[in-house]
């Protein structure tokens, strides 16, 4: 049998550590004689457990070693939803569940708009080649017809290579900055995950004054960010940390690997925890052995390298800071406003066949502390793009998407409930089952379904899941018994939906690609896409597109756009949409949509030549209402034009967009374009 490695993009909360320098010392004393056989690092599948500090260290330090011994040794350089309430007259970050405030590279209470300032740069650049910090924050000020002022533009953190994200709660900017230590030769996909020598940087950040904000509160943390969470004052933090010893290097032969394993074992534990540093160079432990959990299957012959750290931080009185640790893999998150989820996936290969199965971790938010509570497992995966949206928490259960198989053997979809059960997540319901049967994908003449999951959104007691091969069914399922779910019934349309959006018990709003021969709606009027290859279907745009589920038995498409020969970084990321709901019901979205175009030019001696570039716009859209007999319009666009002299260098992977009464900001790389919705054809900008 051969167990691959889990490959895991590991999803851990990290926030810094109960401010404590006492990391306790060695339990594990030694010379040893020999080196212990060890197995191999694999993803466990078992519930927590708090175990004692010093079966922490010895599973900590196993992992180390076992890392260690790997054939490739890995190289590191240091290279600088829901609906929106209809009282409010500005958008915010669009985030998957409602009070559970997610960081983005803007923020904006209605007055003061902040913009992370990445410089589209890019991040390779060397430090000493960069003469200036890659890095900064706008401050704007919006005026009072309308026109955006900057006020100051601030470098939190030199050492930054990029933003990850920021949190505006009351006059305090939270701001989440990455110091990047590249992995040039990364074995597997959790090296990449667990990069070495890696740091962040978390700065609180006064902004009561904005013209001359004060940085409250810095610390360089060791790891790497995952993601974060704000539920009102609380901010949670995952990331991950691989300790590295660089006087323990490779061995091939038996007294190299000796040597190697007692320097390991006789390492303080102290030293192979995160640590933080404060703005006055004092050095914390993050987080303490005795505050960890582990697998509660681990024996002493088992070991893993890479610690994830989920801390909290009142950011009313950020001294109150408090950390766990799990000494596992896992791959990603989902929060709730009550709980947080940690999932991963093991893949195995046994025979000539593959299988896969899952754990998820669940935890509580309590007060100012997140306290474990419960484990499961469940056959399949959750893939990698926007995978949180494959969870929901829906009272004391959690519903979850997961898929086995690939599109050689055919895919198996499934919906999952699971509940507390002790220490146990328990799967109590499951879709298909015997009662009903029906498979969550279109299925073929050989009984087989090839449809991946290309999008999933929960909405109160339902579930809308949507596969795609060559046309996009739209399942929606039935959770208002969470004990028996029921396909309750799909529809069949050209192209595929990324992203869904609820807009109301009736309404579900999807964004993705055209893939499919057929007539296509532009501002331009109809076009022809049709092609005779029905083999390999041409995807023709960014489409966007609104759905009648008001009877969940027969869904329908009210209307589509669809953008040709464009993307929309919304398929990837859902903070790119932006959207208001307005006090008559009607629906407000903002959708950033880039493609390339190429240009003839002729240079001195009369050759012509082409030239790619960007063009890059924001496509701005309504919902008439929130009833059945809404309807899709497009109301226009908002390019983002510059000058003769000026380039186009940033992508619109970030591009970001506001709504404030009838305003409407686009913001591209750190610049924004200003119109109205009553003409889109006047614009003003770049501010």
């Amino acid at each position: 049998m051969f167990i691959r490695k889990s490959l895991v993009a590991i999803a851990s909360l990290s926030l810094f550590a109960c401010g404590n320098d006492d990391g306790g010392g060695t339990s594990i004393v030694g010379p040893a004689e020999s080196v212990p056989e060890l197995n191999s690092m694999t993803m466990p599948l078992s519930s927590l457990t708090s175990a004692p500090s010093n079966e922490f260290e010895r599973h900590l330090k196993n992992g180390i070693y076992l890392r260690n011994q790997s054939e490739f040794r890995v190289t590191f350089g240091d290279v600088p939803e829901s609906v929106a309430s209809a009282d409010m007259s500005f958008s915010g970050t669009n985030v998957q569940e409602q009070g559970v405030d997610e960081g983005d590279r803007i923020k904006y209470d209605g007055e003061f708009l902040f913009i992370a300032n990445n410089q589209a740069g890019d991040v390779s650049i060397l430090e000493e080649d960069r003469g200036q910090p890659l890095t900064s924050i706008r401050i704007m000020q919006r005026q009072s017809q309308g026109e955006m002022l900057e006020l100051n533009t601030v470098t939190v953190n030199e050492e930054a290579s990029s933003i990850n994200g920021m949190y505006l709660n009351e006059n305090t900017l939270a701001v989440l900055s990455d110091i990047y230590q590249y992995n040039i030769a990364a074995a597997s996909f959790d090296e990449m995950f667990f990069p070495v020598n890696s740091s962040f940087n978390l700065s609180l950040v006064d902004v009561t004054s904005k013209q001359a904000p004060q940085v409250n509160l810095s610390f360089t943390i060791e790891g790497s960010v995952v993601d974060s969470r704000r539920i009102d004052n609380m901010l949670y933090i995952v990331s991950s940390y691989r300790p590295w010893l660089e006087d323990v290097v490779y061995a091939d032969t038996e007294q190299g690997k000796l040597d190697n394993y007692n320097k390991i074992m006789q390492t303080d534990i102290a030293e192979l925890l995160p640590h933080y540093t404060d703005a006055d160079g004092n050095n914390f432990n993050l987080v303490n052995a005795e505050n960890c959990y582990l697998p509660e299957t681990a024996t002493e012959r088992d070991g893993f390298d890479g610690v994830i750290t989920l801390t909290a931080i009142n950011l009313a009185q950020p001294t109150e800071i408090n950390s766990i640790c799990v000494n596992a893999e896992v791959q990603g998150l989902y929060a709730s406003q009550q709980s947080l989820y940690l999932y991963g996936t093991e893949y195995q290969y046994l025979e000539g066949k593959s299988s896969e199965t899952s754990v998820v971790h669940k935890f509580n938010f309590n007060a100012n502390t997140i306290d474990y509570r419960a484990s499961g497992t469940l056959d399949g995966r959750f893939n990698w793009s926007l995978s949180n949206l494959r969870f929901s928490e829906r009272g004391d259960y959690l519903r979850v998407v997961t898929t086995t198989g690939d599109s050689v053997i055919g895919l198996t979809h499934r919906l999952n409930v699971l509940a507390e059960d002790g220490n146990k997540l328990s799967l109590v319901s499951q879709l298909p089952n015997d009662i009903n049967p029906q498979l969550l994908g279109k299925v073929s003449n050989d009984g087989k379904v090839y449809e991946d999951i290309q999008a999933v959104r929960f909405f109160d007691d339902q579930a809308y899941v949507v596969t795609f091969l060559k046309s996009d069914p739209l399942y929606v399922i039935d959770l208002e018994d969470n004990l028996n779910p029921v396909i309750a019934g799909e529809l069949e349309i050209p192209g595929y939906s990324a992203y869904l959006h609820p807009i109301s018990e009736n309404l579900l709003l999807g964004v993705g690609q055209n893939v499919q021969a057929g007539k296509i709606q532009t501002l331009e009027g109809d076009v022809d896409t049709a092609s005779s290859d029905d083999f390999a279907p041409i995807v023709e745009g960014a489409k966007v597109s609104l759905f009648d589920v008001s009877d969940i038995s027969a869904p329908k498409e009210i209307h589509s756009i669809v953008y040709q020969d464009a993307y929309t970084p919304v398929e990837f990321d859902y903070h790119a949409l932006s959207y208001l709901t307005n006090s008559d019901g009607s629906t407000r979205f903002a959708i950033p949509i880039e493609r390339w175009l190429t240009e003839t030019r002729v240079d001195s001696e009369q050759q012509k030549y082409d030239v790619w570039y960007r063009e890059n716009e924001l496509a701005v859209v309504e919902v008439t209402s929130q009833q059945t007999i809404a309807e899709l319009q497009e109301i226009g666009r908002i390019k983002a034009s510059f000058d003769d002299e000026t380039q186009n260098t940033s992508s619109g992977w970030q591009d970001r967009s506001i709504f404030h009464q009838d305003d409407i900001y686009y913001i591209h790389g750190a610049q924004i374009w200003h119109s109205q919705w009553s003409d889109l054809t006047q614009v003003l900008g770049p501010y």
